[in-house]
């Protein structure tokens, strides 16, 4: 069994450089490469971020290559944070005696990764800055990503089985092929399948935004869509199927309640796996690729 770990203490020499230079530094960006313990197979990416965005596109066999860089704009947020030090005892308030130092911005981007057995474990200390992730990865790979905040999801030509959960940013997948999950609170879904998609269920949720779809032409789907304030398009025949009344019986207290779910039911196609998209705040749509 074969494991690597490797870790990134970034911007520590650029530091050391600001002490003799006066140009502005640049935001703190590395690379780094893992390999694989089995070429031959694919690979399980997971990766986890509070802060920032993650685009992940198809690589090389064998590898996963990390690029890591802190936001432009956190680093020019961060000029003004010894504003709000917090006073230390037996210390003055008064700062005027440093007016004259250059102060080092601190990037270390504290990003680790672990490979074992094709399992690849991706994290970043990102609490208190915004870090953006470029990772590239075999194209069969299965990815499982997830942001809170300010932060995209971008997937390209991935083949694998994608799981991807945001908070506040949307979430992008383009030439997918295998079976896919989104779900996000504050954003779009955009997700476009190749010529084939996975024979599997998948669902696509967010409470703030639209769902957008582009299917195969011969795609055979079961679909289930609820849009609860917004409208549903298809370029697809939806056969759609009426929905059965829910009924609720509270006999020790004698009610009765009827109600019918706000969603449509259908297939594609004659039918298939089931496809479950939901909104809140926005339309679904439909689109024939």
């Amino acid at each position: 069994m074969k494991s690597t770990k490797l870790m990134l203490l970034a911007a520590a020499a650029l530091a050391a450089m600001a002490v003799l230079s006066v140009a502005p530094l640049a935001a703190a960006a590395d690379r780094l490469t893992i390999p694989l313990s089995d070429p031959s197979k694919p690979a399980k990416i997971e990766v986890s971020l509070v802060m920032g965005s993650i685009h992940v596109t198809a690589g090389k066999a064998g590898e996963v290559v990390i690029g890591a860089e802190v936001s432009k704009e956190d680093e020019d947020d961060g000029d003004n944070d010894h504003d709000s030090e917090p006073v230390i005892a037996g210390r003055s308030k008064d700062k005027s005696d440093r007016s004259h130092m250059r102060r080092l911005p601190n990037n270390s981007l504290d990003l680790t990764a672990e490979e074992e057995q094709n399992k690849v474990h991706i994290g970043v200390n990102s609490w208190s800055r915004t870090i953006d992730l470029e990772i590239q990865v075999p194209a069969g790979s299965g990815l499982a990503l997830s942001s809170v905040n300010d932060g995209e999801l971008v997937v390209e030509g991935i083949g694998g089985e994608l799981e991807l959960s945001n908070t506040n940013g949307g979430i992008t997948v383009r030439d997918a092929r295998g079976p896919v999950n989104a779900n996000t609170v504050n954003g779009d879904i955009t997700i476009a399948f190749s010529s084939s998609i996975a024979s599997a269920p998948m669902a696509f949720s967010t409470l703030n935004g639209d769902v957008d779809l582009t299917l195969p032409g011969d795609a055979k789907l079961d679909v289930r869509l609820r849009s609860d304030n917004g409208e549903i398009y298809s370029d697809f025949d939806v056969a759609l199927e009426p929905k059965a009344a829910r009924v609720e019986q509270d006999r020790t207290k004698g009610k009765y309640r009827v109600s019918v779910a706000k969603e449509l039911t259908g297939r594609i196609g004659g039918g298939g796996p089931e496809l479950f998209l939901k909104t809140f705040n926005g339309d679904i749509v439909l689109r024939k690729r």
